[in-house]
């Protein structure tokens, strides 16, 4: 099963499990890569990893900073909302 890559205007198929196709998941920093790996891992389980607040973090982090680099305008995606839900829950 695939999917699309989330990075902005990419079309690229992507496995089910992954986040960004190749030629995107280079751009992003090691460190971010390293969040998302790690929390997506540890809650895998149920879709836990989308109320996780620190891999969603990460994922708009790297969108945006795939962004930067292409020179396209940031807009709100999926994790931008399921983040500002999260922080609004836990703001609660």
């Amino acid at each position: 099963m695939s999917r699309a890559c989330d990075a902005l205007k990419c079309r690229a198929d992507v496995p089910s499990s992954r986040f960004l196709c190749s030629r995107h998941w280079r751009m992003v920093p090691l460190t971010t890569q390293q969040t998302i790996n790690t929390r997506y891992r540890a809650s895998r389980a149920g879709f836990g990893f989308l109320s996780d607040i620190q891999y969603l973090q990460a994922c708009v982090d790297a969108i945006e900073a795939i962004a930067r680099a292409e020179g396209q305008d940031i807009t709100p995606t999926t994790y931008h909302r399921f983040l500002a839900a999260e922080k609004r829950k836990a703001a609660a």
